[in-house]
């Protein structure tokens, strides 16, 4: 869990940070609402999969004051079954609702996106890695959304789309195929 966590906050930190200085780098990042509410989440990630009932108690009597207590505050909503990879920023916290079977590895949300189940098509989406959601956009049903993927503000997904696209409108088509968005957080190779 705490790895986890780390994680999204290196991202955020190593992407996000305008004026590099200790308020901005590590009191400003921590304390926003949408990477708040990622502790809330982890914390109901880890009592979801936890084996020690001990752990799992505990865990599960911190997570639902803070989840109600977050969620009510930031208006984000992720229950704690989705598996998420590490990196994970959420950007304008408000009406986010991520429901979805899987995300990867640093994926970026911005404000009033909704990521989950249409009910007509059953199951849910699953994302890739570094996949940017631009502000209303809409993801919905058993779809896959591949890597390297921007979804431009307001689109509405309702298919799947294959790696290193660009996808605008609703319902949501591929405007390019070699995806290079300065949206898109590339991890640096390791020397």
């Amino acid at each position: 869990m705490a790895g986890l966590l780390a994680a999204d906050i290196r991202r955020k930190r190593s992407h996000y940070v305008r004026i590099d200085n200790f308020v901005n780098k590590y009191l400003k990042i921590t304390f926003q609402l949408g990477t708040l509410y990622l502790c809330s989440y982890r914390l109901g990630h880890y009592a979801a999969r936890a084996r020690n009932p001990l752990l799992k108690l505990a865990a599960w009597l911190l997570y639902f004051p803070t989840e109600f207590l977050l969620g009510s505050i930031t208006g984000i909503r992720i229950p704690p079954q989705v598996a998420i990879g590490p990196g994970l920023v959420i950007h304008n916290f408000s009406g986010v609702f991520i429901d979805a079977e899987i995300v990867g590895e640093d994926c970026t949300v911005n404000q009033c996106v909704t990521v989950g189940p249409d009910y007509q098509r059953k199951g849910r989406p699953r994302l890739g890695d570094n996949v940017f959601i631009g502000s209303g956009a809409k993801i919905l049903g058993n779809i896959t959304i591949g890597d390297n993927v921007v979804v431009a503000s307001n689109a509405l997904v309702i298919d799947s789309v294959p790696d290193n696209c660009t996808v605008v409108g609703a319902p949501a088509r591929i405007v390019s195929r070699n995806n290079t968005s300065s949206y898109l957080k590339f991890k640096q190779p390791k020397r």
